[in-house]
């Protein structure tokens, strides 16, 4: 259908285009990896720590291998690290959608930050009077 010389060159143009951005993609997939990676070894190693540090006995302990008393160690530990990822997420104000350094939310898009700095803009005003 398409055989005019414009939508030939497009095509071509498409093409092109692919190849550059999948090899752009490719790189960034690598870092994404190696990033993750990194992060993993870096918990492994905060989490082996706490490990030696901390031991935990209990009552039942003559019922337990020491592999299960383990496991509920590494558990507890990181259930506690979830914990403290979940408070650094919720950095910002409930009403005013700010963090401490007066900025929004990296998800938030431009029409729904006007939106919010409408809302601030009447919960001042309201204050006021």
């Amino acid at each position: 259908m398409a055989k005019s010389l414009r939508s030939k060159r497009k095509r071509k143009m498409r093409a092109i285009k692919r190849i550059r951005y999948g090899e752009k993609e490719l790189q960034r997939l690598k870092e994404m990896v190696a990033k993750t990676e990194e992060k993993e070894a870096k918990e492994s190693t905060v989490l082996h720590k706490l490990q030696s540090k901390f031991t935990v006995t209990s009552m039942d302990t003559d019922n337990q291998t020491p592999d299960e008393s383990k496991a509920k160690v590494s558990n507890t530990l990181g259930a506690a690290v979830m914990e403290t990822d979940v408070l650094e997420a919720s950095a910002h104000k409930k009403k005013t959608m700010l963090n401490a350094k007066g900025q929004y939310p990296e998800w938030m898009n431009s029409r729904r930050l006007k939106k919010q700095k409408a809302v601030v803009k009447r919960l001042k005003n309201k204050k006021k009077k």
